[in-house]
């Protein structure tokens, strides 16, 4: 009885680290293809789901990528990040914040983050392959080694094909469940760093709100 248990110990532990390096193998493939790209555009919708309210809206966006710098266009902001400094314009009000975002801020904000959050923090699950359409997706479960993380799980869909992330699912510890759906990702192209800072020309009228 004894020999058996520990056959079967012995086995779920083999099983759990083929997982784990599957799912590290997947998103450094991801993260490798990112970085390769140079410069990133992407188009997604966000859906964002209160599951004790359970009300849910959605949108529609725009990212602009490169490096750990980006753009993010939603329909009630707009924020820029040029790697040190970020600038959030609030449509209604038209203010723009001024901040240094921590690194743990950027996690819940920066698109490039997802591409190397895995990296340190979490345990990696290989949740295996799913057909979406025309297309092969391998999915990955991240779940947080800190018991007090704000964030319960981080689930990604990467397409197989082209080693892009597909669909990133975000669950947080009060409930609210985000899922981000890329719905078009185009590499290359020459964005020029202005295009991550705030430009106050553009944008005359804004009250400038500096909180750093």
């Amino acid at each position: 009885m004894k020999t058996r248990l520990f056959t079967l110990i012995t086995l779920f532990t083999f099983i759990l680290s083929a997982s784990a390096q599957d799912a590290r193998s997947i998103l450094d493939k991801a993260s490798e293809a990112y970085s390769k790209a140079g410069a990133v555009t992407v188009t997604f919708t966000l859906d964002s789901k209160d599951t004790k309210a359970k009300t849910t809206y959605s949108y529609d966006g725009k990212a602009f990528m490169k490096g750990d710098k980006f753009k993010l266009e939603i329909p009630d902001a707009v924020t820029w990040f040029d790697g040190t400094t970020q600038w959030v314009y609030v449509k209604d009000t038209e203010e723009v914040n001024i901040s240094n975002p921590t690194g743990e801020e950027l996690q819940g904000i920066s698109p490039s983050v997802l591409f190397s959050i895995y990296k340190k923090g979490y345990n990696l699950t290989y949740k295996g392959e799913k057909k979406l359409g025309g297309k092969t997706v391998q999915e990955v479960e991240l779940t947080p080694q800190k018991k007090n993380a704000d964030i319960a799980k981080i689930v990604v869909q990467i397409d197989k094909a082209n080693n892009t992330f597909h669909k990133i699912s975000l669950t947080d510890k009060v409930g609210m469940l985000n899922s981000l759906t890329i719905n078009s990702y185009q590499t290359g192209g020459n964005i020029p760093d202005s295009t991550f800072s705030f430009n106050k020309k553009e944008y005359p009228r804004a009250e400038i709100v500096d909180l750093r």
